[in-house]
């Protein structure tokens, strides 16, 4: 019963989606360009497909191109409404946990908006970009991209639409993408992307090889929309892992680390992600947590880079 409910809820959807984007591809909606060049970064699955580190290789790919680049971003579960420049020292309550993450490791702006278009504006008039990257923005069709490249981290074709399945959009929608690029290790002959874990974070900062976790017994918790990639990156460096799994996005508690200690035991290490340790409390931590750190491996980086150069002189904008 309840699938068949569901069914009827995918259903709706579809038709909802669908009627959407058919005002957008007639007109009928209208998309409205902004002054800086707009790559967007997005998916048609919920989560897990690798968006913050790819939207962080990138801006830091254009960075170095000497373009002034800023991420616009919703910050999903931050509090704060307003158009704003995520900062270091934000909670990740206020701004929201990737948001977060995306300002402590980038080194371009970080802007959290509610609305693509007024963050975009805000990225011109206060940091002068003359490229704005948007973090989760291939249904935010009311701004105009200049690109749209999309994440895949599955095999679509086995997936139906919320809420009976995972997909946001019908696979028709690719369609509308300039790219899309496979993460996950899914077997492509397409464009391909991975994250490589390669190091470990210490709550004072001070990193060391992931090759530490050699041999160690540890605890691996996470509240990630896939942990099972995380589990396993954690053990293919030679750890035994017991896992211990927290909903997507979770806010972390003191209960909930007085449960992590708990369970750790007197396990070697306690290793969670970043965008997990941005939301304990450090001063709650000793010497044995650490974040696994990692960075995304973008064959076509340099494909990607050239396109936008084309973009980018074609919209006469000056660097």
């Amino acid at each position: 019963m309840l699938k068949v409910f569901l069914r009827f809820l995918s259903i709706i959807y579809t038709l909802v989606i669908s009627v959407r984007n058919y005002l957008y591809d007639t007109g009928i909606l209208r998309s409205y360009m902004v002054v800086p060049v707009v790559i967007s970064i997005g998916n048609i699955e919920v989560g897990g497909t690798g968006k913050t580190p790819f939207v962080i290789t990138l801006a830091e790919g254009l960075h170095k191109r000497g373009y002034n680049v800023a991420i616009v971003t919703r910050g999903y579960k931050g509090k704060l409404r307003r158009t704003m420049r995520v900062l270091k020292d934000h909670s990740p309550a206020d701004v929201g946990d990737e948001a977060l993450l995306m300002a402590r490791v980038a080194d371009v702006p970080v802007i959290k908006a509610h609305d693509r278009i007024a963050g975009a504006t805000y990225a011109k008039r206060m940091f002068n970009s003359d490229i704005v990257i948007l973090d989760d923005g291939f249904q935010h069709r009311r701004i105009y991209r200049d690109m749209d490249i999309v994440l895949i981290g599955r095999d679509l074709n086995q997936e139906e639409l919320l809420p009976l399945g995972c997909l946001r959009e019908p696979v028709s929608s690719l369609g509308r993408s300039d790219m899309a690029i496979y993460t996950k290790s899914i077997n492509s002959k397409g464009a391909n992307a991975s994250f490589i874990p390669d190091s470990l974070i210490g709550i004072d900062g001070a990193g060391k090889s992931a090759s530490y976790l050699q041999g160690k017994d540890v605890l691996a918790f996470c509240g990630i929309a896939r942990p099972d990639f995380f589990f396993q990156a954690v053990e293919g460096f030679g750890a035994k892992v017991k896992p211990l799994r927290f909903k997507d996005h979770h806010n972390y508690t003191l209960k909930d680390i007085r449960m992590i200690k708990d369970a750790a035991g007197d396990k070697d290490l306690i290793i969670t992600t970043e965008k997990d340790m941005i939301k304990l409390d450090l001063r709650l931590l000793d010497s044995k947590w650490y974040a696994l750190r990692g960075k995304m491996v973008i064959p076509d980086m340099d494909k990607i880079l050239e396109e936008v150069k084309v973009i980018v002189k074609d919209r006469r904008i000056s660097r």
